[in-house]
């Protein structure tokens, strides 16, 4: 059990591992931020470089877990292009179930040693203003790739929370 820090209250499951903002935007200086016109907020992100714009949107990637109903959960953000951020936005409060953009991760996920960054994947929105959930294409070698198809077992997912959020999470 652990107290939620976005809503206070107390859950039985496990807490999701989430990233505020996609790894470009983290990279950017506030001076680079502001010559960019950078904007991020908990759902939606671009960035207006001098030679190209980058939409990101966030969505949840879902990690089974061997033997178990629950899911380790990553809140993540995708690269997707100007058009499928712009349909994704226009709904974003009534989407439809089940609209397929391509998209590629844009956060490293620990404790992948190799980088998460690109990997390609499907985003599939859901309905009642829950985010876009991620299909990751298969055909890949890394390892999160095989986590998402095979799952990963309990105690890994308790060290991968203890990690972010120590111990008595």
């Amino acid at each position: 059990m652990y107290t939620c820090t976005s809503c206070g209250e107390k859950h039985e499951d496990m807490p999701a591992l989430c990233f505020a903002t996609p790894d470009p935007y983290n990279k950017l200086s506030e001076e680079e931020r502001i010559a960019y016109q950078a904007e991020c907020d908990s759902d939606f992100c671009i960035i207006r470089y001098p030679d190209q714009t980058d939409h990101f949107i966030r969505a949840v990637l879902l990690i089974p877990i061997i033997g178990h109903e629950e899911t380790l959960e990553y809140g993540v953000w995708v690269s997707v292009s100007e058009k499928s951020f712009n349909d994704y936005q226009s709904d974003f409060h009534d989407n439809p179930e089940n609209v397929v953009y391509f998209g590629r991760i844009c956060n490293w996920l620990p404790p992948y040693e190799s980088d998460t960054f690109g990997l390609h994947c499907n985003v599939v929105t859901q309905s009642d203003n829950r985010r876009p959930l991620l299909q990751l294409h298969q055909g890949s070698e890394h390892p999160l790739v095989h986590d998402f198809y095979h799952g990963i077992e309990y105690a890994e997912a308790q060290a991968r929370i203890e990690a972010a959020f120590g111990a008595d999470y």
